[in-house]
């Protein structure tokens, strides 16, 4: 095959029977079990296609490691949209930047209606995360209505949604799972006055009980009257729930007209961002209002107490271009196209970390102007503005921007920590197509570099079930090669940042590995 022939998001087939990989390198004996990855895997219905990457029906592709050898298998989200898009051969439903495709059994003016307005029914596909709710042994492909899946063959077992009583319509792509095992989300209601949910699901022993008692935790109402925000993460630590409401705008409306959500966006950077902080053990919200300057939340790499603050670490996107967020598939399919320079509004934003005081008495009692953060050594500040208001100021968490897709061993969520793993994805000032290991105490920054026209995926920590210390362990990371088509697994000494071994698969296979955002690890024995 030539080089360079091979256009990004392109759709692939499912690998159900598992391929055998082939090995470079030593693979610790310590590191058995499966990484599972979810991403859009299928842009084509008939002679339509998706417009954008997001669009595609979501696949999940497994890497199942055990005593030193890999497998290699895929399936698709066996979603309602997926088997109608297939029949009709055409976009049934809207996708995020895909219109509903024209019916050709339909008359010209119901053509126009249907790529106008789409059909009333929504789409349930689900492309984007995946957890493990080890409490139920599943597999959980996040949307509502939400994908149970069996987290080793990767098939499906049902699909759930929340109780109709609790008023939520869109979750969040990301959740949080408690040491006690209760699942949380964050939902948000959109029909009449928008207000975003902090949503509880204890476990129960089988996953459709715990859906069914389901309930709400905490309640904010949003900030616009019609138009809802867009929320993709939210923070929990042991005693707080904190939700970011960031001024990027759904107009509701604009989604029946145009029939994209993508059309629908809205951002307004003069509008600041409001922090919600509601105490877990009061049961009730902080009184002041918290406010910071305007940003995207994309991800959150840790959150934690220290004595009477709350300190949030978070990856966002400022000077938000969508011309340059969302790129379309049409454009990666030109030659000269080069994945890993798309996005370029993601380059611009470094990562931030915010403190916020939680003692109220010591609030109420503080002089106007004065600065409540009092951690030693630390920069980010919490002004009092008036007796009713906090404005946040952050501070870079780590050196450079252009970083996205943080994790960090989850030994250390919720709590003080010092080491943070993230991608850089072009033109960063401190990394370029790499990942980077960043001290978040004292700003030293490691990294393993890949090559241009090699897209590196979000990277996966796994500690070693032996190991002392913070670090010990390595990152599992998938190497896209767009040039020479030669996609691996790399296993990286999360403490070196050194390689540890390579998989590629066999010279005989034609098999990608596919685009994916996010992914977990799953340990233990297939």
């Amino acid at each position: 095959m030539a080089a360079t022939s091979r256009i990004p998001y392109t759709s692939q087939a499912e690998v159900l029977d598992p391929v055998t990989m082939r090995v470079e390198g030593d693979i610790p004996s310590w590191l058995n079990g499966q990484l599972v990855r979810i991403g859009p895997g299928l842009f084509e219905f008939g002679e339509f296609e998706a417009a954008l990457p997001m669009d595609g029906m979501g696949l999940l592709h497994a890497f199942n490691i055990q005593d030193g050898g890999v497998t290699f298998k895929s399936r698709f989200v066996s979603s309602d949209i997926l088997k109608k898009n297939s029949e009709a051969k055409r976009f049934v439903c809207a996708e995020f930047g895909t219109p509903v495709s024209p019916d050709p059994s339909k008359g010209r003016f119901a053509k126009l209606k249907s790529m106008i307005k789409g059909d009333a029914e929504l789409s349930d596909n689900v492309n984007h995360n995946i957890c493990y709710w080890k409490e139920a042994d599943v597999l959980l492909a996040i949307g509502l209505p939400m994908f149970v899946l069996d987290p080793v063959t990767l098939e499906h077992r049902m699909k759930l949604t929340l109780p109709e009583s609790l008023g939520v319509d869109i979750i969040s792509e990301h959740v949080h799972i408690d040491k006690d095992g209760c699942l949380y989300l964050l939902g948000s209601h959109v029909r009449g006055r928008p207000s975003y949910h902090v949503v509880r699901v204890p476990p129960k022993g089988d996953v459709m009980s715990s859906f069914a008692a389901a309930e709400l935790v905490f309640t904010v109402p949003g900030q616009y009257k019609v138009t809802p925000t867009s929320h993709h993460t939210f923070f929990m630590t042991e005693n707080f729930f904190v939700i970011i409401e960031c001024p990027l705008e759904i107009n509701v409306l604009k989604i029946l007209t145009k029939g994209t959500i993508q059309e629908a966006l809205k951002w307004d950077p003069s509008v600041t961002c409001k922090f919600h902080v509601f105490n877990r053990r009061t049961g009730r919200p902080i009184p002041q209002k918290i406010e910071s300057d305007s940003f995207l939340l994309m991800h959150s790499s840790n959150a934690y107490e220290d004595g009477d603050h709350l300190v949030l670490d978070m990856f966002n996107l400022r000077d938000l271009e969508f011309k340059d967020w969302f790129v379309p598939r049409k454009t990666m399919a030109q030659p000269n196209f080069d994945p890993t320079a798309a996005g370029s509004s993601s380059k611009k934003s470094p990562p931030l970390r915010f403190v916020i005081p939680t003692n109220e008495d010591k609030i109420t009692k503080a002089d106007k102007g004065a600065n409540l953060v009092k951690l030693e050594s630390e920069q980010a500040e919490a002004v009092k503005q008036s007796s009713s208001l906090l404005r946040l100021k952050s501070r870079p968490l780590c050196a450079g921007d252009g970083l996205q897709f943080p994790c960090i061993n989850t030994a250390v969520t919720g709590k003080p920590y010092s080491f943070l793993y993230a991608g850089g994805y072009g033109e960063s000032k401190c990394l370029e197509f790499a990942i980077g290991k960043f001290d978040v105490k004292t700003k030293e920054m490691t990294s393993w570099e890949a090559e241009k026209k090699q897209f590196l995926s979000e990277p996966v920590f796994v500690a070693n079930p032996a190991g002392s210390s913070e670090d010990d362990g390595v990152l599992l990371v998938s190497l896209l090669d767009y040039a020479t088509e030669k996609d691996r697994l790399m296993v990286l000494d999360a403490t070196s940042m050194s390689v540890l071994a390579q998989v590629y698969f066999p010279e005989d296979c034609s098999i990608c590995i596919p685009e994916a955002d996010h992914g977990v690890f799953i340990s233990g024995s297939a």
